[in-house]
């Protein structure tokens, strides 16, 4: 809701001579109609001229309200948010689980191949064909 240049001087506690000629001067900004009315935004307004206690509820900055009372939505959403924890900290524990395997893999010494072929034959052996059985 816009103020006329009467209402604004109203709400702020000042006079109309006073916010037309703070609109005159560029301090506070206001749109002229074609009657010559000004239209003032009142957190324009408010900007520069804080209200007054008895003002209009709709230039008084609002407080806030209490928290609302439970809902089943607010109730859903708490389980929703219970249930990833506990699912999070299931693969918290999952992951340092397998962290801890990998370290022991890590660690311990490698276990040689058993070593199952037969051994090369020399070259006079292969060439002669000695140790083929014959």
């Amino acid at each position: 809701m816009k103020y006329t240049a009467g209402q604004a001087a109203k709400a702020a506690g000042i006079s109309k001579a006073t916010i037309t000629r703070a609109l005159k001067s560029g301090k506070i900004s206001g749109l002229k109609d074609d009657s010559g009315t000004w239209t003032i935004d009142p957190a324009e307004l408010h900007r520069v001229f804080p209200p007054v206690a008895g003002a209009p509820p709709e230039t008084q900055i609002m407080k806030r309200s209490a928290p609302p009372e439970e809902t089943s939505e607010t109730a859903a959403l708490e389980r929703e948010n219970q249930m990833l924890r506990e699912a999070l900290a299931d693969a918290r524990q999952e992951r340092d689980r397998w962290h801890q395997i990998a370290e022991r893999l890590s660690i311990a010494p490698p276990v040689p191949a058993p070593d199952h072929s037969k051994p090369a034959a020399g070259f006079w052996s292969r060439l002669f064909g000695k140790g083929r059985g014959d």
